[in-house]
């Protein structure tokens, strides 16, 4: 994930476009809580590797992430699951917003990374929960005892109020994304949000195709998607914009808003976003 928020500006609501354009702009932007401030907990540079980030980037990404969840409507009180954790930038922001009532979980694929999360970030603390997902992945965990395509979330049924996937379905194949899919229906609470960053293939994308105008060339068909790299597929995975437009709407979940990231513009790897409520 290089920067998510340069797609989210483009499409959310005015209020959340307006607070992106503050994340992105040259001033710096107020201190949140302590949690996120630089003195703060970070992962060690032995672990940033895994989500490919910098010291500081673990900080500031969490600083968006957080703005970007509140302006979503987050409140102190929601329940909010972190698909793909990583190694908690999401988490790190919100120990001291979330009040008494409110939930964090996050699990992933990277023992390595949840092991960090658990003794580091909110240790005792019974809001928030981290889980290691032992699930096969060709490039994250290829020991995993079971496959994306059968692994079903770890919660009840309309549990959560936010369900977020950074750079997740962009690693996951047909059956195993289909899956998840619909397990962020079942854990949704009616009325509940999901923002899930993607790589979608439009006209646009596949007439720039081979050009070297856009980040990936989606030109290696697998059963229900693409890749751009056919030596291990899951390191980058497209797909078909109407098919996806046909997935929410079989699911129940209303697209609020689409943006396609500008992949598909210049070399650069931001990623499409697609902001969907569960309806009742």
């Amino acid at each position: 994930m290089r920067d998510l928020l340069t797609a989210l500006k483009t499409l959310a609501p005015r209020p959340l476009r307006d607070a992106v354009g503050r994340l992105r702009s040259s001033t710096p932007a107020p201190a949140v809580d302590s949690v996120a401030a630089p003195e703060a907990v970070r992962a060690p540079p032995e672990l940033w590797h895994l989500v490919g980030a910098a010291d500081a980037d673990f900080v500031r990404v969490g600083q968006q992430f957080k703005a970007l969840f509140l302006d979503a409507g987050l409140k102190p009180h929601h329940a909010i699951l972190d698909v793909g954790c990583g190694i908690g930038r999401a988490a790190a922001p919100l120990v001291d917003y979330l009040d008494e009532n409110g939930r964090y979980a996050g699990f992933d694929v990277m023992a390595e990374a949840i092991a960090w999360c658990r003794a580091n970030i909110a240790v005792g603390d019974p809001r928030f929960e981290f889980l290691h997902a032992d699930m096969h992945s060709d490039r994250y965990n290829p020991g995993g005892s079971q496959p994306a395509s059968a692994y079903v979330f770890p919660y009840p049924d309309a549990s959560f109020d936010y369900v977020w996937l950074g750079s997740v379905f962009t690693h996951l194949l047909a059956a195993d994304q289909a899956q998840f899919a619909q397990e962020i229906a079942r854990v949704l609470r009616p009325g509940g949000i999901s923002i899930v960053s993607w790589y979608l293939i439009d006209d646009e994308a596949r007439a720039n195709t081979g050009s070297g105008q856009i980040a990936f060339d989606f030109v290696h068909p697998l059963n229900g998607c693409w890749t751009a790299t056919p030596e291990l597929p899951e390191a980058v995975i497209g797909y078909e914009l109407p098919l996806i437009q046909k997935q929410y709407k079989d699911l129940g979940l209303e697209i609020l808003n689409q943006a396609l990231g500008v992949w598909r513009r210049e070399p650069l790897q931001d990623q499409d976003i697609i902001v969907a409520r569960k309806q009742a």
